[in-house]
């Protein structure tokens, strides 16, 4: 994971924190603290009020199951494109689901959906600073780490390099073994000292200390959710937000899962809705459309209105910069955009041009050398055009060396491939959520994969599991081992100029992939939601 825990979580100071104030019962005896308690029966109106706008201006009437929906769960029906709301009805009419199991599902995703929004963006304490710092901490010990890798990882390689040249010529085995040994020794020295300086300067193991810091925002961010009391989304005697172990809200939800309701369908609805929460001390928010991809999801009851010309259910939501939380992906793509363009002008005051084929790099260090992976990943990707082809490539370019000096550091004297493709293979696991979502991460991980279990395989080693990575990933793997690939191969077809291949190693379009342009794996199956598409 290379992005800080800063651009993870906001850094909003204490004072701005709201008190975290309990469930209020009615009337009657005071409940226990943290409880889950509805208001009232008589809000639960607003649930049908929203199913209401999907009438339009033709008043078409209601379903049976529209109209028995209020509260929460009829605000979510009401948010979720017609594909969705015709398959629950489907689920109710052929007596696979009621409709008191249907409302109490939605109750569970609409639950889900805004306990993760209030965890991203809820206003940070002091504790909270501390472990991002903590993290901050982390990040730059690592960065340093990998610097310092890289120089000693040169020094290796140009001792390597007089070795061999020495040898082509006398073609004398005990002096190239003799020319290699003090430069091996040296490097397995210069890297336990590294590991060893980074562990002091972050104050122990970096990934321990961001894993920490992950659970402890999850952890205290699901605490002061419990702790929260929603007013209007507690509507109804049964029409409100679920606790968060709710049995079976969880198991309704599995089942409207198990019987195809699956997030391609509500996602979009879904996120409009938990937008439109006014989250105690967070307050309304603005739908990410970062991490979706249009053709995997059906769109919301929101895009439907407005594609047919009718007014879009009500919301209102504020922009980003208005929420504390978790920096959406158009912001840290206008950031790196402003920090090039920034850059530029720069140099140019001093007279300099940028020089993107210098051999030395100098000029794209001082471009690009500032951006964490996920803002790296963003200008690679230009989903919205906004950066050059040079500056494509040169994220790229980056890209593929950190993924190659992962690598090399589990394999410095490249004398276990294994290594290096699982290696290659957990450097890539820790990448952003964009990231992954991307064709050439599941590219990359999949030939990294199939790679790593090839050559242990071929070595007789023990293997490690590795899980599947994503979808795509699984499928690209399981073409690989039908055609019986060469790991050779598939690396050099993947891998760029880094590992022997050609151009930056990033991959758009699988068909323009030697591996694939004859043979293209079926995309539609292992559950991946329907045919996938093959471009970014």
């Amino acid at each position: 994971m290379s992005a800080s825990i800063n651009a993870l979580f906001s850094a909003t100071t204490a004072s701005t924190t709201a008190t975290a104030t309990k469930w209020k019962p009615a009337g009657g005896a005071a409940e226990a603290e943290g409880t889950w308690k509805a208001a009232s029966n008589a809000g639960s109106s607003s649930g049908s009020a929203a199913l209401a706008a999907l009438k339009g201006e033709d008043s078409v009437e209601l379903s049976g199951l529209a109209k028995s929906l209020t509260g929460v769960a009829g605000k979510v029906f009401a948010s979720i494109g017609s594909k969705g709301r015709a398959m629950l009805e489907d689920f109710v009419k052929s007596g696979k689901m009621t409709e008191k199991d249907v409302a109490l599902g939605l109750r569970q995703l609409a639950t889900g959906a805004v306990k993760d929004r209030f965890v991203k963006e809820r206003p940070q304490d002091d504790e909270d600073k501390e472990w991002a710092d903590k993290v901050g901490v982390a990040e730059k010990a690592f960065k340093t780490k990998m610097e310092r890798m890289d120089k000693a990882m040169s020094a290796l390689n140009e001792a390597r390099t007089a070795a061999y040249a020495a040898y082509e010529t006398d073609k004398d085995v005990e002096a190239l073994q003799a020319a290699m040994t003090p430069a091996n020794d040296r490097f397995r020295q210069e890297t336990a000292d590294i590991d060893r300086e980074e562990k002091e300067a972050a104050g122990g193991d970096p990934n321990q200390i961001k894993g920490m810091a992950f659970g402890h925002f999850l952890k205290k961010g699901e605490e002061e959710f419990g702790k929260l009391d929603f007013g209007a989304e507690a509507e109804g005697s049964e029409g409100g937000l679920l606790k968060l172990d709710d049995k079976k809200g969880e198991a309704a939800a599995k089942l409207m899962s198990d019987l195809g309701f699956t997030a391609k369908f509500y996602k979009k609805g879904l996120a409009d809705y938990a937008a439109d929460v006014n989250i105690p001390g967070v307050g309304r928010g603005q739908v990410d459309k970062s991490h979706m991809r249009p053709e995997d999801f059906e769109p919301s009851a929101k895009e439907e209105a407005e594609a047919a010309g009718l007014p879009p259910p009500p919301t209102t939501v504020l922009t980003t910069s208005q929420t504390p939380g978790l920096q959406g992906f158009a912001k840290v793509i206008q950031d790196a955009r402003d920090s090039l363009d920034a850059t530029y002008t720069a140099m140019a005051k001093e007279g300099k041009g940028v020089n993107y084929s210098d051999p030395t790099g100098k000029d794209v260090d001082r471009l690009f050398g500032g951006f964490d992976r996920r803002s790296l990943h963003a200008i690679a990707s230009n989903k919205d055009g906004t950066f050059s082809k040079n500056e494509q490539e040169a994220a790229q370019s980056i890209m593929a060396r950190q993924q190659k000096d992962a690598m090399d550091a589990a394999d410095p004297l490249g004398t276990d491939k294994a290594a290096a493709y699982r290696a290659g293979v957990k450097f890539l696991d820790g990448a952003s959520q964009e990231e992954k979502e991307s064709v050439n991460w599941s590219v990359q991980r999949a030939a990294l994969q199939y790679s790593y279990e090839k050559t242990t395989k071929e070595t007789g080693a023990p293997m490690e599991r590795l899980g599947n990575g994503s979808a795509l990933a699984s499928v690209l793997k399981d073409a690989l081992e039908a055609q019986d690939a060469q790991a050779g191969d598939v690396m050099k077809s993947v891998g760029g100029k880094a590992t022997g291949g050609e151009g930056t190693g990033y991959v758009s379009d699988l068909k323009s992939l030697s591996l694939f342009r004859d043979f293209l794996p079926n995309l539609s199956v292992r559950g991946a939601g329907g045919p996938m598409s093959v471009t970014v």
